[in-house]
């Protein structure tokens, strides 16, 4: 066994949150190893959010293209060559590359070290022979794709949202098992680049949204070609001659969907296979550690953020590093702060806060639910992008208790509304925000012009009661 090296930090995964961290810890001029045992960026620059971005924006143009009519523009239906779409998406992916790359990391002070990673104890790891001892460890692992175990799925090909990208040439029919965000974003990107998509789901398609955004976002997937079986479940699996058929079952009917192509975005689970917590004395809870505030472990050395924490998202990822730091080595943390939520479909949903659900359970009927459609602003009307709203539930004396948007530019303009929550900014006050005329943005100032009509209409109507008290 080599040399035993003792460090301030060392970070066992090199995706969006141990990158995060490392340049955070590199900043304060702490001695830190980032540890690697597969590509440098994670599953999310590699095989995640960036390829399916870039599958998107081609998908996007398409749409363009096809929709341009509706504009006075003629256009023939989109010539897609599914081989150079691909190609595309590589190259974003390598020209991305410099941002994550060892020579990148290295000159911010970091130590990249490529290999699996196993703890040895409650302080050290090993990394293909070395031993190392750290001060503080941020475990980021990731997350794997989880595929059910359905009769005959071994006997055919399937894809994940991590393989799926491999795909050269047209699918002739996708099928795609599972209506979560992931599942819904790359059926729309398949459509609209031409080929016929059939989704199947369980449950609800993004039951874990809220409801009026979630069926917003799914009559518009209807409209453009997009067959939704829910409450459908997937009963077997096989070939017939050159294609998949998949076997389903909708309460007590049976159905058979024949495709060229099988998808299962069914999910993840956080990645701690053979990192040898036990060694390390770290607590579990299941199959994953017990966690605290800022992602701390039983183990106090030890932290994990990212998908392995639960912290979906890049962003969110990035933002559960930051903190895991701040706690190691003090500093500002932004524990509470507001991490957006984001449904990368089009339109998009974005959520911050509370959702009308928890505000119920948490706050009876003392809230509000505020609501301006995209349709009361110019922008949408001369875009021709008019279906979508922003929805602010408001507690009292105007508290941003949550908020969403879904349409045009949602994952954009939630920013504003986040800004205001974090900031403790009543809707109200945004009402004095000057907005760019025509923008979608408008939406947001309507929203808060309408509340504090309502809250001065009510104002008013007490200080009436008031003086007719008084008043002989």
């Amino acid at each position: 066994m080599a040399r035993d090296e003792r460090i301030d930090l060392c970070i066992i995964g090199a995706g969006p949150a141990g990158i995060a961290a490392a340049e955070q810890a590199a900043a304060r001029e702490a001695r830190v190893v980032l540890v690697e045992g597969g590509e440098l960026g994670g599953v999310s620059h590699n095989w995640g959010s960036l390829p399916a971005q870039a599958l998107a924006a081609a998908a996007e143009r398409a749409h363009a293209i096809r929709t341009a009519r509706d504009l006075g523009v003629g256009a023939d239906e989109p010539r897609i060559n599914f081989a150079r779409v691909n190609t595309r998406i590589r190259t974003a992916i390598d020209e991305a590359n410099p941002n994550v790359s060892a020579e990148h990391l290295e000159a911010q002070g970091i130590e990249v070290v490529r290999g699996r990673a196993r703890f040895t104890g409650p302080s050290a790891i090993e990394v293909e022979g070395r031993a190392i001892r750290a001060a503080n460890f941020l475990v980021a692992t990731g997350s794997r794709p989880v595929v059910p175990t359905v009769p005959g799925l071994d006997g055919v090909p399937y894809f994940t949202p991590e393989t799926i990208f491999e795909v050269t040439r047209r699918p002739s029919h996708l099928i795609v098992v599972g209506g979560g965000a992931t599942g819904l974003a790359l059926a729309q990107s398949h459509l609209r680049l031409g080929c016929p998509v059939t989704l199947i789901e369980m449950l609800e398609p993004l039951d874990d949204q809220d409801p009026e955004m979630a069926q917003a976002v799914l009559r518009r997937l209807r409209a453009e070609g997009l067959e939704v079986r829910e409450h459908t479940g997937v009963v077997a699996i096989s070939s017939v001659a050159d294609e998949i058929a998949v076997d389903v079952k909708a309460g007590p009917n049976e159905d058979r969907i024949v495709g060229s192509h099988l998808l299962f975005a069914t999910g993840r689970r956080p990645d701690f296979d053979g990192l040898g917590l036990d060694a390390a004395k770290v607590r579990m809870a299941g199959d994953v550690p017990a966690l605290g505030r800022f992602g701390r472990t039983s183990n106090r050395r030890i932290f994990v953020a990212g998908d392995a924490a639960g912290q979906v998202g890049t962003h969110a990822a990035r933002h559960g590093a930051h903190m895991a730091v701040d706690a190691m080595m003090g500093g500002r943390s932004g524990h509470g702060a507001v991490v957006p939520r984001i449904v990368h479909i089009r339109p998009a949903i974005a959520w911050i806060g509370m959702t009308e659900s928890e505000a119920r359970t948490r706050h009876g009927n003392k809230f509000e639910v505020v609501r301006a459609g995209f349709s009361q602003t110019d922008a949408a009307h001369a875009q021709a992008e008019a279906n979508g709203h922003v929805k602010v539930l408001v507690g009292p004396r105007g508290t941003i208790l949550g908020a969403g948007i879904v349409g045009p530019h949602a994952e954009e303009l939630i920013a504003v509304l986040a800004l205001a929550m974090s900031g403790k900014m009543g809707l109200d006050k945004i009402e004095r925000l000057v907005v760019p005329h025509p923008s979608f943005s408008q939406a947001i100032a309507l929203a808060a012009a309408q509340y504090a009509r309502t809250r001065g209409g009510n104002a008013r109507s007490g200080w009436r009661a008031a003086l007719k008290r008084l008043l002989p």
